[in-house]
């Protein structure tokens, strides 16, 4: 089964993976995973920028967030007319062409990776570039352009040593996206001696 594997330790907020999946989806119709994605108001992969502390003391983390391509996706239980599915890979997809733009399926996921496209009247997300998959690339084009190589993405047995290493995951229904070293509360001070 695919997997992507973040490690938030080295993310560097670059915004490379957000770019990369409006560049590959804004525009482009890839039937049958995913009709072109509007060039505004939906990230497929959208980089959340968390700052704590004050200046002088200041600690910013960064979080990519896409859909987490859940095991047991509650989206896929909402979708009456069946347009949403998992491939043999994993991956969850949601079918244009079965769509009917019922709207059940953004509300019912848990981490906000469902988008609802007014102009075509169905709903849109990461398809995890199942189309460049398909045609022999080997990952998607957020983790190829991942510059610090914070995002990787590949079969869960090749990645086992990484996913052994994560903790405590964001709560939800199983993801096949892997987030190693969340941030932890960040406390700062100044010593003093009188």
């Amino acid at each position: 089964m695919k997997t992507f594997v973040l490690d938030l330790s080295i993310c560097n907020g670059c915004y490379c993976c957000q770019i990369a999946c409006k560049d590959e989806h804004v525009g482009n119709d890839w039937m049958p995973y995913a009709r072109p994605q509007p060039d505004t108001g939906q990230f497929w992969v959208r980089l959340h920028e968390t700052t704590r502390g004050s200046v002088p003391k200041v600690r910013v983390s960064y979080f990519p967030q896409m859909c987490m391509h859940c095991e047991d996706a509650p989206c896929m239980k909402v979708c009456e007319p069946g347009a949403i599915y998992r491939r043999a890979d994993g991956l969850v997809i949601v079918d244009p062409e079965k769509c009917t733009g019922c709207k059940l399926c953004p509300d019912s996921c848990p981490h906000d990776a469902i988008y609802f496209n007014e102009g075509m009247n169905l709903a849109q997300k990461c398809t995890g570039c199942a189309h460049l998959l398909d045609d022999g690339w080997d990952v998607p084009r957020c983790v190829d352009s991942c510059a610090s190589g914070a995002l990787q993405f590949g079969e869960e047995e090749d990645l086992k040593e990484l996913i052994a290493k994560a903790g405590d995951q964001p709560k939800g229904c199983k993801g096949r996206v892997i987030y190693l070293n969340v941030p932890k509360t960040f406390v700062a001070g100044t010593l003093y001696d009188p």
